[in-house]
């Protein structure tokens, strides 16, 4: 099946997504819903958007939104209005996110055995040590690629003038690392070399986040380098072997 033009597909009859910019901090992003077609034609919608008619369209021209998926405390501004426009799709997502935004109504939670049951194509996997975020990743293994929202971030000559000038500032042009928000708020954990070193250890083909192209190059390493900050160095010398 041929996605609309609205969707980009990253990969074939799998995985598009969808990109719109946001203003946030003072800088233009560009920031990506991803679309997952899991069996039965359900689609699992990663981070939506605004539900305009072409956006909506272009999802019922794939499948069913039988999912839409908060991936942490921040991306759940559409939330509400996309859970309207498709009153039968489940919301999945941390409570964090409901106390920050009393109109998004969570059905279950990432780690509800309701939907990790109704969704075996996912691997969920909680980024521990980051309460700041409280995200979960998620990875299609058919694929091979992880799905996250504010787990990295980089900017490239396709960005806005606000977003490449800060980012060469933050050292994220043409670099991928973590957001500076996150990297200000985040401390070197056990927690989180354990989350990471899960990630790591995934058959990574690519990892998809909300401000940034797909990372297709060395995904494993570029991962392991934006967060070597976090690992102790007591487990520097493990996490390198792995």
């Amino acid at each position: 099946m041929e996605a609309p033009s609205v969707l980009e597909v990253v990969v074939p009859d799998n995985i598009w997504v969808i990109e719109r910019p946001i203003w946030f901090g003072g800088v233009r992003l560009r920031a990506r819903t991803t679309v997952v077609r899991l069996s039965g034609d359900a689609l699992w919608v990663h981070s939506p958007c605004t539900p305009t008619d072409d956006v909506c369209a272009a999802l019922d021209a794939l499948g069913e939104v039988r999912w839409i998926v908060v991936p942490n405390r921040f991306h759940h501004l559409q939330t509400p209005a996309t859970s309207a426009r498709y009153p039968n799709a489940l919301v999945v997502g941390p409570k964090s996110a409901q106390s920050r935004n009393p109109h998004v109504s969570l059905t279950v939670g990432t780690d509800d055995p309701a939907y990790t049951r109704s969704t075996p194509e996912l691997t969920s996997i909680q980024l521990r040590g980051v309460p700041f975020l409280d995200e979960t990743v998620f990875f299609h293994a058919a694929s091979g690629s992880l799905i996250a929202a504010d787990l990295l971030i980089s900017a490239c000559a396709h960005d806005h003038w606000t977003w490449r000038i800060a980012a060469r500032i933050w050292g994220r042009y043409g670099k991928v690392r973590t957001p500076p928000d996150v990297r200000m708020r985040t401390r070197a954990s056990t927690a989180v070399a354990e989350s990471i070193a899960q990630m790591r250890a995934l058959p990574l083909q690519r990892i998809l986040v909300a401000h940034a192209d797909p990372i297709t190059d060395r995904p494993v390493q570029q991962l392991a380098e934006a967060w070597d900050f976090a690992v102790p160095p007591h487990l520097r010398q493990s996490s390198a072997t792995l």
